[in-house]
């Protein structure tokens, strides 16, 4: 491999900060917890997210997509949700809508910068979520 030659490997589309819990991870198999000076805020469950899916860490996967679960809110549920999409985490993205239809949800969730995203990135999402509104 060309890599066994090279004094440093460059890494694109992930940062330093996700990298570093990535790593630690596959050593300790932990994430941060919640009284860890490290981020643990929804945007680093998504990054991790990612970087799982990308690297293929199924165990980090399953455990950032419940990792989010526990922060869905409907002012996260939409983002979580195009994330869910995005990185092929079914379950995560079945929760969602179920909690994006239910009782008034909808109604408040629909007017956040993710939403805005899921119209733009997901129509057939939002179609479902719709749909499912109005049943």
């Amino acid at each position: 491999m060309s890599e066994a030659t090279m004094s440093s490997i460059a890494l694109h589309d992930i940062t330093a900060a996700t990298f570093k819990v990535m790593l630690r991870f596959i050593y300790t198999d932990e994430l941060p917890g919640e009284d860890d000076p490290t981020d643990s805020s929804v945007e680093m469950f998504q990054n991790q997210l990612a970087a799982a899916d990308r690297y293929a860490l199924d165990r980090l996967k399953i455990i950032c997509a419940q990792k989010l679960w526990e922060k869905v809110s409907v002012d996260t549920v939409a983002t979580i949700l195009a994330c869910a999409e995005t990185y092929n985490c079914q379950e995560l993205k079945n929760k969602c809508i179920d909690f994006f239809v239910a009782d008034e949800n909808f109604k408040e969730a629909m007017f956040t910068d993710g939403y805005a995203l899921l119209v733009l990135k997901f129509p057939s999402i939002t179609a479902e979520l719709k749909r499912r509104v109005r049943a």
